[in-house]
């Protein structure tokens, strides 16, 4: 089964996703905060990362950056995942590495077949 990392502060919002993305079949990773993401995706080498932007301490495009200098990351698929659906955030992301992004409230379908399209499953 594919690893997803799913980096959300909000404590529902990950719980919630996170449930979501097991009945889909995934291994899902959660962390809390940007630091913690770092930390778990260095642990658990997940396929695919999901990641909220604005974050305490690191935020989403910090931790893309982090992530990104390391080789085993270059090609890891990175999904913002973010209340925010300003054009420029979400250049901001895309220009910084992101593959793609999803803006919160999101459609359960609608992020599983944004998954599906990256690991192809």
């Amino acid at each position: 089964m594919k690893r997803i990392l799913l980096v959300e502060d909000n404590d529902a919002i990950r719980e919630n996703t996170t449930e979501l993305l097991e009945l889909a079949n995934y291994v899902v990773v959660p962390a809390c905060d940007g630091r913690q993401g770092l930390v778990m995706a260095q642990r658990e080498k997940p396929d695919l990362i999901i990641c909220d932007i604005m974050m305490p301490e690191i935020d989403g495009f910090h931790l893309l950056q982090l992530l990104r200098r390391d080789s085993f990351f270059e090609k890891t698929p990175f999904i913002f995942f973010t209340a925010s659906a300003e054009k420029t955030e979400i250049k901001k992301g895309l220009e910084a590495g992101a593959n793609d992004y999803i803006v919160k409230p999101f459609d359960a379908d609608e992020l599983v077949q944004l998954i599906v399209k990256y690991l192809g499953e």
